[in-house]
């Protein structure tokens, strides 16, 4: 059972992140050990994760329907959103980026439970009960990996160095058991899952067992295996990144296609369309952050305008509050426009397809 199709779920949701463990994998330590270079940055910063966000507007702003629904939300969210921000920023820069950063981490944890729970509504799983819960496994596969970066040393940061908190267990024992019990109950949930399919209690689902593994193959490699910024930036990103991006477009284009009365629409164009706006919009964030706060990306936005680096105090807060907001609002508009509720009816009907 797959969501958008079984072509499209391999290309946008599984082969982008199995093509990166493959890279990773490739790699010698030496380059993964150095800093992250330009071009890993513009694909997978700028290009996805930074576009993946700037996505949302076309599932949200500039569809008129959706923004009718949303109306009220999209109005304050931008505003409340920046209110906090700034009074963070202003208050203290560390934990602006530390309260950020666990943000972030929710963000990208519930999205990877939002999936999962997609394609658990399709199999008709959602409500059977099981030995190993569905629940348990899908958040133990990402938040083992993080209890072991908040426990151990590691070499990159989700966005500054010291956001995430860090109370070192240095016993290699401990940890070798603890990887051995993780592995233990994500393999015991697949023998369950097996157990109900034989009893045609669910039905069959790839796409479920590839989300849950890749998921937890992902966070295991990006965190634990792989010690290097490198292969957390890549594995992160481009897991969370993509999907979202897919989804948007499956959405949109499949909404059009039951509600325009003129010609079918293509998802090809409406992919473009979202694809090459993300991307502007991403490089344009990207190149404000450099310009006025980061000014570490000369080789890539150049001097087109030569600025000196923000130094008030006052003055960074408002810039950092501003360029965050399309982040943070992004990570509150997620926990509504998915929800399969009286304000998202074309997401049900979607789903019951």
């Amino acid at each position: 059972m797959w969501l958008f199709g079984r072509n499209l779920d391999l290309l946008a949701l599984f082969i982008p992140v199995w093509v990166i463990w493959a890279l990773l994998f490739c790699l010698p330590v030496e380059t993964l050990d150095t800093e992250i270079p330009l071009w890993a940055w513009v694909v997978g910063v700028l290009m996805i994760d930074v576009a993946h966000v700037w996505s949302t507007t076309f599932r949200t702003y500039f569809d008129k329907e959706e923004f009718s629904n949303h109306k009220q939300l999209l109005g304050l969210t931008p505003i409340i959103c920046f209110v906090i921000l700034f009074t963070l920023a202003s208050e203290s820069v560390e934990w602006f980026w530390r309260l950020l950063a666990y943000l972030a981490l929710f963000h990208f944890i519930k999205q990877q439970y939002g999936f999962f729970a997609l394609y658990s509504v399709k199999s008709g799983a959602i409500k059977v009960k099981r030995y190993i819960s569905d629940k348990l496994t899908i958040y133990l596969s990402m938040l083992y990996p993080v209890l072991f970066w908040h426990l151990n040393v590691r070499k990159f940061s989700w966005f500054v160095e010291g956001d995430f908190f860090q109370f070192h267990v240095d016993s290699a024992l401990v940890w070798s058991v603890l990887n051995y019990v993780y592995w233990l109950i994500i393999s015991g949930w697949l023998v369950d899952e097996i157990r109900l399919i034989k009893q045609q209690k669910i039905h069959f689902s790839t796409g479920r067992i590839l989300w849950l593994f890749t998921t937890a193959f992902n966070w295991y490699l990006g965190i634990i295996y792989f010690n290097s910024d490198l292969a957390f930036t890549l594995t992160n990103v481009v897991a969370h990144g993509i999907p979202y991006i897919a989804l948007v477009i499956y959405y949109q284009a499949t909404k059009e296609t039951r509600t325009s009365s003129n010609k079918r629409p293509s998802i090809l164009i409406i992919g473009c369309v979202i694809i090459i706006g993300s991307l502007l919009f991403a490089f344009g964030e990207e190149y404000l952050w450099d310009l006025f706060l980061n000014q570490d990306k000369q080789e890539l936005f150049g001097s087109w305008i030569s600025y000196p680096e923000i130094s008030n105090p006052r003055l960074q807060a408002i810039a950092l509050a501003l360029l965050s907001l399309p982040q943070v609002v992004h990570y509150v508009l997620d926990g509504f426009i998915w929800k399969m509720n009286d304000t998202n009816p074309h997401l049900r009907n979607m789903m019951n397809e």
